[in-house]
């Protein structure tokens, strides 16, 4: 199954580069006390914040909220708080990522066919195979580094 996802999204992916089809992302940093909620996708390996694609006539807040809940249960009880916007030029992409952070907020038990595995991590201490681009982020948040425009 997992070799099906992952050819599917290749395919995808190639088909938005051959087109060069600008996309609009939202993803969140749900965070408690110095704990983080990370993901992975049953279509790609490493641990990642939640989120996905900002549909047609939705805004990436809306987005944003819509993601938390499908993927991982989280109920957002506050306004998130937008941290930055970033450009991803990774695998041909020209996708534009919407980041914000999410600090009140309740969690149902939820199934998405896409999440293999969510689970809180410190955001001192994350997993080997966090995705690079996670780790980045997380750094601009605790302000271990600069807070960049590029994913």
């Amino acid at each position: 199954m997992y070799f099906l996802r992952r050819t599917l999204w290749y395919i995808i992916t190639f088909w938005y580069a051959s087109v060069r089809k600008r996309t609009i992302g939202a993803r969140g940093l749900v965070v408690k006390d110095d704990q983080i909620l990370l993901i992975t996708h049953t279509y790609q390996k490493g641990w990642c914040t939640i989120g996905g694609g900002v549909n047609r006539g939705e805004s990436p807040l809306k987005a944003v909220v819509r993601e938390l809940y499908e993927e991982a249960g989280v109920i957002s009880e506050g306004t998130p708080q937008l941290f930055g916007i970033y450009h991803n030029t990774n695998e041909h992409r020209d996708d534009y990522v919407a980041l914000y952070v999410v600090t009140d907020f309740t969690i149902q038990d939820v199934k998405s066919s896409e999440i293999a595995e969510k689970r809180w991590f410190s955001l001192y201490h994350l997993p080997e195979d966090t995705t690079s681009s996670t780790k980045r982020r997380i750094e601009e948040y605790l302000n271990l580094r600069p807070q960049s425009d590029k994913w």
